[in-house]
């Protein structure tokens, strides 16, 4: 009746086809994951992009530079403070340029000379550069920029030439943490002495300079009028780890090196104090401590530019839209696996994203932004996990009240077999004992006694029935017990022919009897007897008249066998392997002439598997059937 108001009524079948109530999950998903977009996580971003940099095996060390640091060691074995003296600029440029560096950048802060002797020595310092020049070398002042503008080397030197050498960190962009990542590749349209530094030494070892556009990465900022870039390490720059080699200036200066150990070399030479801050960044090797020199971080972005090897950002909206696509696809995985799998997936997905995304940096220099991604991943599998358990709770609930009521209706249904059962004992007992006093009383009238005794096996068969479905019901109730005893299961075997034998001589059935001598063992004497019989029974019946049953004993070290064999019409292949399944009867023209429940077999193997037995069939069509039971000889 519920069925046909549906189908007539239009508002039922429109709210029963928009229950979008499965889909609130994944609503929740999408809502949550776009609110994320609107936070950048750049610190944690941060730490991801950090790792890729320590560890990123995409750019190899190259030996060409050698850094000269003015310290605290060279101004105690000078005698001189930082700048130090036109003289000993000049000394020292004398024993670099005789091991024939390819280049010089001169990041020290030369001052205008105060005396007639330091501008004498200036002029000297100016023409030991001019005649390096010269011979194929080149040189460069990188200036640095304060508060007052650009800081130019002394009026007299900048025609040697001079650029930029700024170091950019973090604190505007990005991170925000003071950390340096990016480089200045030019500054209103000049190039800074990395990008000069670089050019100039691949066109010295014949490759082609690099534009700015060309580079990796790099983008403009109008209000800094200047080109930036991210730059990749080569090796730590933190001190005493790197492999860059360094050299102390006043050991430099008196040409305590090995010979050629500025050759064909890119000299960076630069303040490294340990006691001047400002001589040191955080990198993203060391984002706490201070203990990377500036000088060091010059070599690595030079080297960078040299190698080509910068880093391009994908832009956001590419990992937002991963971001989406993951949210969907894992959603779906989420609700359709096991919740362990789901987990596993969940943990696979975070661990290929920051692979791939490594992978990707390290190849071509791409910088993925995966800290929405893996926020994403979290936040799917913490939404979906509790929905999914709802639904689990649900559906086990539901679960558990329709197993109560199918145990309710199978109590009631056993209590309405046994009742009927045992209410339908005594009238068919009152029939069958009002058809046999009828049988002695009318003895003379033979079809009155015929129509009589088929009365009394009628009832016996109804009996039969009934008895069956009793022991289905304690079966299925678990209200059988066993009641075992010591017996010889020969004795048994005899005393089931020996009340068969009427039935068998009325089909002119023959048995043939071979029992070997066994011990006595434990089973549940009722219950055997009514497995024997019902074999024998059976085989009485089906196996037509004038037929032969074999019944063969014997044992050994773990078992008692009773095999009952007969020559019937044997059952087919496809039905053999059924015969034991509950109310299941062979399909043949014997059987259908031949009254039965589709018990007995089912019981005969419950019984013998509840004395810790076992039983099974072999069948040829035409041939006869063969049943084999395994007791435990205990």
């Amino acid at each position: 009746m519920s069925d046909e108001i549906e189908e007539n009524n239009p508002t039922a079948i429109k709210k029963k086809g928009s229950d979008f109530s499965k889909y609130y999950p994944l609503f929740f998903t999408i809502i949550f994951v776009v609110i994320l977009f609107q936070y950048s996580f750049s610190t944690l971003e941060a730490i991801f992009y950090d790792l890729r940099i320590k560890y990123d095996i995409g750019i190899g060390f190259k030996d060409n530079m050698v850094l000269v640091s003015l310290d605290d060691e060279s101004d105690e074995f000078l005698g001189e403070s930082y700048p130090y003296t036109f003289a000993g600029h000049t000394r020292f440029i004398q024993k670099v340029i005789q091991d024939k560096p390819r280049m010089i950048l001169y990041l020290v802060e030369l001052l205008e000379p105060e005396s007639d002797v330091e501008s004498i020595q200036m002029k000297l310092f100016k023409e030991e550069v001019l005649s390096f020049k010269a011979s194929g070398g080149d040189f460069r002042f990188g200036t640095d920029v304060d508060d007052w503008g650009e800081q130019l080397p002394p009026r007299e030197l900048q025609e040697l030439g001079y650029s930029t050498g700024l170091i950019n960190v973090d604190n505007a962009a990005f991170a925000k943490d003071d950390v340096t990542r990016r480089a200045v590749l030019n500054i209103s349209g000049d190039d800074t002495l990395h990008l000069w530094a670089a050019n100039r030494y691949r066109e010295m070892i014949g490759e082609k300079p690099l534009r700015v556009n060309d580079i990796l990465g790099s983008y403009y900022l109008r209000e800094a009028d200047a080109t930036f870039t991210l730059y990749r390490y080569y090796t730590t720059p933190i001190a005493g780890k790197g492999l860059v080699k360094t050299i102390p200036f006043h050991r430099a200066q008196v040409g305590n090196f090995p010979k050629g150990f500025f050759t064909d070399k890119i000299v960076v030479v630069g303040s490294n104090y340990i006691s001047n801050a400002s001589d040191f960044v955080l990198t993203p090797f060391n984002r706490e401590k201070y203990n990377a020199s500036k000088l060091s971080v010059h070599a690595q972005i030079i080297q960078s530019l040299i190698q080509n090897k910068t880093i391009y950002q994908i832009p956001k909206e590419v990992s937002y839209s991963l971001c989406v696509l993951i949210a969907i696809f894992l959603s779906v995985v989420i609700n359709r696996v096991r919740p362990t799998m789901g987990l596993m997936i969940t943990v696979g997905l975070i661990l290929s994203t920051i692979f791939l995304s490594y992978l990707l940096f390290v190849t071509v220099g791409m910088w993925v932004y995966i800290t929405h991604i893996i926020l994403t991943i979290f936040v799917v599998y913490y939404i979906w996990v509790p929905f999914r358990a709802i639904g689990e709770y649900q559906r086990r609930y539901a679960i558990q009240e329709e197993a109560k009521l199918i145990k309710k209706v199978e109590n009631l249904k056993q209590n309405f077999i046994s009742l009927m059962s045992h209410d339908l004992k005594t009238p068919v007992a009152k029939i069958a004992g009002m058809a046999d006093v009828m049988v002695q009383k009318y003895k003379g009238n033979d079809n009155l006694t015929k129509d009589l005794t088929s009365i009394i096996d009628s009832t016996k068969e109804l009996n039969k029935f009934i008895t069956s479905i009793l022991d289905l019901t304690k079966i299925e109730s678990r209200n059988l017990t066993l009641n075992k005893q010591s017996k010889d299961i020969n004795k048994i075997i005899e005393d089931v022919i020996d009340g068969l034998r009427f039935e068998a001589a009325e089909k002119e059935v023959r048995f043939e009897k071979n029992l070997a001598p066994l011990y006595p063992i434990q089973v549940d004497v009722n219950l055997m007897v009514r497995v024997i019989s019902n074999l024998i029974e059976n085989a009485i019946k089906y196996s037509g008249e004038q037929s032969t049953i074999t019944v063969n004993t014997w044992d050994d070290e773990k078992w008692v066998y009773v095999e009952i064999k007969d020559n019937g019409v044997g059952i087919a292949p496809e039905d053999l392997e059924n015969i034991f399944e509950k109310f299941y009867r062979v399909k043949n023209d014997a059987s259908h002439k031949i009254k039965g429940t589709g018990l007995g077999l089912y019981l005969v193997k419950y019984f013998v598997e509840l004395n810790g037995g076992q039983i099974t069939a072999a069948s040829t069509v035409g041939e006869g059937t063969t049943f084999t039971i395994k007791m435990k000889n205990e």
